[in-house]
């Protein structure tokens, strides 16, 4: 039987090229080393003399499984491929033999070094272990300083996620205690080293958890739970110095790994409450009705001791998530009508995530180890605002949110022999949503004011799938580690939205719509079906190897490949070059290179560089495949003024068009294409870094990290002519258009730059098992020439032949930030646990809010301050801060290993404002016709489930048993 499962591990190598011939293309990559850890070491006798072909043991202790090596001519030995846990090693030869082993814990992307020293049988064995003690609770400890790894980053264990404060049970908010990380200025992802979210590699157990379609983090956009807070054992964020196993990233990586059943019976049980009345009123001086309940569990145990294991956890959350509707403050002396005021108040947005997770490991034999893995989200959101305590929008422009995601996998390890094992994993993930606006009414915006009426956009239907193939074979010898994989992927999906379906009235201010004046109309018509239904393909090959080039220095070296094939056009417009063929990306060769030097035993000088890919999101294609001028007609009364008749848009009741209107002079007032040089995103990324563990009890870290990124994704207009320029600097277009018939042609273009330079320190103090306080100051520069996250984003250049103006500081250029944890073990039970994160202003950019330079264009128009245009990105907002404190009560029960604990959170301690700009990173000023009373304030604050929210307190009930 061994030598079948022996074969089926090597499945996904004889599949990838049936794979290839029967679906014609193939896909990107992704790692080899991410759920697992290593063991490394060094064999000598009583003398000191090294001991070559000497059997070492290494036994996990959780699971009872056992793995052996040989160690090399100079004594060495490495181990890899190592699940989460606590382990025992033990070793024999040349006559010499151990009688007490050592105990130590791996954990994921660790490698814990130890030293075995072996007497004669009468003599007790020696062992010096470079690693941190074991389980607390079951939950794991963060591992010492890896001084045999190029990459930098941060761990956070299982005590971490388990008793640092969360305001909404997501694990991913505590990336925020990385250095060189932040947030997303929409709260959607995490940037690190200034790459954008989408273009961070996410791994869920060593398997991509990416959003094909949409990109980013799969989930990102929900409410905040995906998994269960229970079912998350650990997980890592790595900075700099990925190695070639990993792909799909601009150079990040968050590698979070699940928990597992064991011999010994684990599990964890909560409820969560938030009750309004401990919920202060917001930045504005709103009283919210903010509310949560959440309960869950965690469970793991063996079914067959020694053989198999189980582990399942289950969450409901609960919640109301208030937000406020207060239009923008208007000058002194405004009449403001009853039937505009009547719509602001309060509007509760409702959260009930559902989610379960289940995995099952059993060992088939002494040679091979079976994972199973199931995770179900169910996602539903009523009165769905944008995650801030104030929105301009009345209740019609929000949206119920309906959906659900299936994640599975199947993972086969096998032991070749000592020197080898193989990894194989098959995937598949599924994620579906459905946001459907509360009103199909047109969109009425008022510029300086805020939009009333429907969601213009209407419905968005989606559902991504990814299929994942992947085997991993590694060889090891003594210190040194080769590993060769592959990864294949094919992502089938389909998309469903356009813009303006629902129709749009712009006005230029509050008064230009009390006197029934819009400037403009636009609406979106359905010639046929608008469904993107499509698939990408993905494929990845990579070698990797890690060598001892002499004692204390060590080389991480690896090549990847990676190759995007994209969907082609069932239906091109033969009328339009740039929207006739989508272009396969296979030229995404990947150097990666590190050194690792031990100065002296206390000091690690670590120094990486190498080459990245980042995936484009399918998203990007729909809008080449839907928005082409053959499935469409979009009217805007920018080029067919008489649309304004058409709809009463001078009336007291403009409405929505039923159909396309007869003799329109432009039908295709936007049609998207893309670039024949259109290519995935590439970085370089290098870093230097040095560690010195200045006591047992503390470590400090200073590094640099620089990354430069291009082929980063814009759309331009590429449907316009040569402007003049005013003497002001704002450019005006030419009203004829090249090409007659056709208004804005927004063409998808990867010519976007982007460059990160950041210096941090980090200071690491483990006082004891159970106390440990972590610190991180970055000070970082991010600039770019464009602010796009997404095929919908607004296009921001101001003249699309003069790009090299658009260069400046990020959206999330984030130059000083501070970010410090701790927990703090206290008499008689106590735990005192802070979170605290603080950094400067993000940019904004002062503009008109509509279209000044004759391009179509409402959202680029960069406002005139003192007879100049303003450049992009020039003004800041406000600093921002956060303190969240947790106090644990933690009482002893009856039965080893019971206790129960008594959580009280108060997020935002403080009390701080944390006032913003919104998720555009845009302030409106108008005109000089059309002032805005508003401009240049910040309007907006971090909602209920945000850090740096309003204060709240919650208070937890956590039964555990171990």
């Amino acid at each position: 039987m061994g030598k079948w499962l022996h074969a089926a591990s090597l499945l996904p190598f004889l599949m990838v090229p049936a794979l290839l011939s029967g679906v014609g293309l193939p896909v990107n990559t992704l790692l080899a080393q991410a759920p697992s850890g290593a063991i490394t070491g060094r064999v000598v006798d009583a003398h000191g003399a090294v001991v070559p072909g000497a059997t070492v043991t290494i036994r996990n202790t959780d699971v009872s499984s056992a793995r052996t090596a040989i160690t090399a001519p100079d004594g060495t030995f490495r181990v890899g491929g190592l699940i989460s846990g606590a382990y025992t090693v033990e070793a024999k030869g040349s006559g010499l033999a151990s009688r007490r082993p050592a105990r130590l814990t791996v954990t994921v992307g660790s490698s814990t070094e130890i030293s075995v020293r072996l007497d004669p049988p009468t003599v007790k064995q020696s062992a010096t272990v470079n690693a941190r003690a074991g389980n607390v609770e079951g939950n794991t400890v963060a591992p010492p300083s890896n001084t045999a790894e190029a990459s930098v980053g941060i761990f956070l264990p299982g005590l971490t996620v388990t008793y640092l404060p969360n305001r909404d049970r997501d694990f991913t908010q505590f990336t925020d205690q990385t250095a060189t990380a932040e947030d997303d200025p929409d709260g959607t992802g995490v940037v690190i080293a200034g790459q954008r979210s989408k273009a961070v590699a996410v791994i869920l157990d060593g398997t991509r958890f990416n959003d094909p379609l949409l990109g980013g983090r799969r989930g990102a956009e929900d409410s905040g739970l995906f998994l269960p807070l229970s079912a998350i054992r650990e997980f890592q964020i790595v900075e700099s110095g990925v190695d070639a196993s990993v792909g799909e990233t601009g150079a990040g990586l968050i590698n979070v790994l699940t928990k597992a059943g064991a011999n010994r019976a684990r599990g964890d049980a909560f409820y969560t409450g938030r009750p309004s009345p401990f919920t202060s009123a917001d930045a504005f001086g709103h009283s919210l009705d903010n509310l949560q309940n959440a309960f869950g569990f965690g469970y793991g145990s063996p079914i067959q001791r020694n053989r198999s294991f189980y582990f399942i956890s289950a969450e409901q959350d609960f919640v109301h998530a208030p937000y406020y509707t207060a239009f923008a403050p208007q000058a002194a002396g405004t009449n403001v009508p009853a039937a505009l005021t009547s719509q602001q108040g309060e509007i509760v947005e409702h959260q009930s995530p559902t989610s379960l997770f289940g995995r099952i490991d059993f060992a088939l034999s002494p040679a091979n180890t079976l994972n199973a893995e199931l995770a179900y989200l169910r996602e539903h959101r009523t009165n769905a605002g944008d995650g801030l305590t104030r929105t301009l929008n009345a209740p019609g422009l929000a949206a119920n949110i309906s959906g659900q995601s299936l994640t599975s996998r199947l993972g086969l390890t096998t032991v070749v022999n000592a020197r080898s094992f193989n990894a194989a994993t098959l995937a598949w993930s599924s994620d579906h949503r459905d946001r459907t606006p509360n009103s199909s009414a047109p969109e009425q915006f008022i510029n300086g004011f805020g939009a009333i009426g429907g969601d213009a956009g209407g419905q968005h239907l989606f559902t991504s799938r990814q299929l994942q193939v992947s085997d991993d074979f590694t060889l090891t010898r003594g210190h040194n580690e080769i590993v060769f994989g592959t990864r294949f992927a094919t992502d089938p999906a389909y998309d469903q939205q356009e813009e303006n379906l629902n129709g749009r009235f712009d006005y230029n201010s509050l008064q230009a719509f009390l006197n029934n004046q819009p400037r403009r109309f636009q609406q979106t018509f359905a010639t046929s079906n608008v469904r993107y239904q499509a698939t990408v393909n993905e494929l990845a090959f990579y070698g990797n190897a890690r060598t001892e080039l002499r004692p204390n220095l060590f080389l991480t070296a690896g090549i990847r490949w990676s190759g995007q094939w994209n969907p082609q056009l069932a239906q091109p417009n033969v009328a339009l070059s740039a929207t006739q063929h989508m272009y396969a990306d296979l030229t995404q060769w990947q150097p990666r290179v590190g050194l690792a030097w031990n100065v002296d035993k206390n000091t690690v000088v670590r120094v990486s560089s190498g080459l990245y890919t980042a995936p484009t999101p399918a998203t990007f294609f729909h809008r080449v495949f839907e928005d082409n001028g053959l499935h469409t007609i979009t009217a805007d009364s920018y080029f067919d003024p008489t649309l304004l008749t058409l709809t009463g848009a001078n009336t007291a009741a403009p409405h929505a068009l039923g159909a396309a209107p007869a003799g329109l002079s432009t039908p295709d007032a936007l049609v998207v294409g893309i670039a024949p040089g259109f290519r995935n995103p590439r970085s370089l990324d290098s870093a230097i870094s040095v560690d010195r563990r200045v006591s047992a009890k503390l470590e400090l870290t200073a590094g640099y990290v620089h990354t430069s990124t291009w082929r980063l994704e814009r759309a331009l207009d590429e449907n316009l002519a040569q402007p003049t320029i005013t003497s002001s600097g704002t450019p005006l277009f030419p009203t004829a258009r090249p090409i007659a018939g056709v208004g804005r042609q927004l063409v998808e273009q990867s010519t976007a730059h982007s460059s990160y330079n950041g210096g941090y320190l980090n200071v690491n103090a483990p006082l004891s098992r159970r106390t440990t306080i972590l610190a991180n100051y970055t000070l970082s520069r991010t600039r770019d020439d464009d602010d796009s996250n997404g095929p919908y984003s607004p296009v921001t250049a101001v003249n699309p032949f003069n790009l090299a103006a658009e260069r400046a500081f990020a959206a999330f250029d984030q130059r000083n930030t501070l970010d410090i944890n701790a927990i703090f073990n206290l008499p008689v039970g106590f735990k005192l646990d802070p979170f605290f994160v603080a950094h400067s202003g993000l940019p904004y950019t002062p503009i008109v809010g509509f279209d000044t330079e004759n391009d179509a264009n409402d959202w680029n128009a960069r406002a005139v301050i003192n007879g100049q245009m303003q450049p992009r990105n020039i003004d800041r907002q406000p600093a921002f801060a956060n303190l969240d404190l947790r106090i644990v009560k933690d009482f002893t029960l009856k039965g080893e290993g019971h206790h129960l604990d008594l959580f009280m959170d108060v997020f935002n301690l403080t009390g701080a404002s944390n006032l913003r700009f919104g998720n555009d990173g845009v302030s409106l000023f108008g005109n000089a016709a059309n002032p805005v009373f508003s401009a240049g304030n910040p309007l907006f604050a971090p909602g209920v489930t945000q850090l740096g929210g309003p204060r709240e307190i919650q208070f937890t009930v956590r039964l555990v048993g171990f």
